[in-house]
């Protein structure tokens, strides 16, 4: 290996040791008070479709965020902390009951159609996480009970 090469491998070694102390975004944890609010625990869904929201839905748009390894690890950190965040302000079934009636009824719609026309989950997200691909039944039951909550 030439000394350029050596040279550039050392640059890009420790230029990627040093993003990983660099966070653009923070993503707030859960408190004990957060999940009071939740979708799933005051409106008790049937048990498959709390599983559902909790598999394709929850780790981003919820504080039950789960973290995997490649999720801290820059830059790929940066981005799955950017999905979070765009997702919770977007729908954050943590905050469930403190919308208002006419904001749960927007959402429902949006879910409705974002679940419906395979928009959610996410492509990106489900290349690593593909037990969150919503079958055609399971996105009906899904939309079958937000519906619900809004009739």
């Amino acid at each position: 290996m030439t000394l350029l090469k050596k040279a550039l491998l050392l640059f890009f070694f420790i230029l990627f040791i040093g993003i990983q102390f660099y966070t653009p975004y923070k993503v707030l944890k859960p408190t004990s008070t957060s999940l009071e609010y939740d979708i799933i625990l005051n409106n008790q869904p049937p048990t498959e479709v709390s599983n559902l929201l909790k598999t394709a839905c929850y780790d981003c748009h919820s504080y039950e965020s789960k973290t995997y390894w490649y999720s801290e690890i820059a830059p790929v950190s940066w981005l799955v902390k950017k999905h979070i965040i765009a997702g919770r302000e977007a729908l954050n079934f943590s905050e469930w009951e403190l919308y208002s009636f006419s904001k749960k009824l927007d959402l429902s719609g949006k879910i409705m159609f974002e679940v419906y026309d395979g928009k959610m989950p996410l492509q990106e997200y489900l290349r690593m996480h593909p037990t969150a691909n919503l079958s055609k039944k399971q996105q009906n039951k899904i939309t079958q009970w937000i519906n619900s909550l809004v009739e």
